[in-house]
């Protein structure tokens, strides 16, 4: 642990603000941090509740923040390629009543899922409703960001931090949930080819 990834923690933990009020995103290498703003996290699972103002997720960007944020994590249809979004709708799918299909048709099988349209909106409008986000611009090269994530999520302990967490009690329930909806668009695949 080092005083930079304690201050890092620190400013990402005071900078949060509701998505839908943020008025631009940088276009640097950043790490970002993206928290729970709702008044009461709506499914219970694990070990642990999920409070108002808990940092959830921890993730970085070479590419700048709208790519990542805005065009990836917090869009309808990119489920298949946001980790954040197939976990929160793996968890979140009864509640919302999401209903899983095949990333894509093209793949021989079924490797990660993305849910319906219906589903991609109703699960992008509750997290826009219920997520914070804030991020600090690092631009000291790849290979530091990487290990300040690695510390910063060693630290934190995120709940939707999986890969490299090993302290997440909720991992192997989160892969659980995952994995049903790979299962559930694995029938919708197959019931697609007949």
């Amino acid at each position: 642990m080092t005083i930079e990834s304690i201050q890092i923690i620190e400013a990402l933990r005071f900078g949060l603000k509701p998505f839908n009020e943020i008025d631009s995103f940088n276009e640097q290498s950043s790490i970002y941090a993206i928290a729970f703003n709702g008044d009461a996290f709506p499914v219970h699972f694990g070990v642990g509740r999920i409070n108002k103002g808990d940092i959830i997720y921890i993730g970085i960007t070479e590419s700048g923040l709208k790519k990542r944020i805005v065009d990836n994590h917090f869009k309808d249809g990119a489920t298949g390629s946001s980790t954040l979004r197939r976990s929160l709708g793996a968890i979140l799918r009864d509640h919302l009543i999401l209903k899983p299909i095949p990333r894509s048709l093209n793949e021989g099988r079924v490797r990660d899922f993305k849910f319906i349209v219906e589903s991609e909106k109703l699960l992008t409008e509750w997290m826009v409703n219920n997520l914070s986000i804030s991020f600090i611009p690092y631009c000291r090269g790849k290979r530091l960001l990487k290990e300040l994530e690695k510390e910063v999520i060693y630290i934190l302990n995120p709940i939707l931090n999986i890969t490299g967490n090993r302290l997440n009690e909720n991992g192997t329930i989160i892969k659980e949930l995952r994995a049903k909806c790979r299962d559930i668009a694995r029938i919708q695949k197959n019931e697609l080819k007949i």
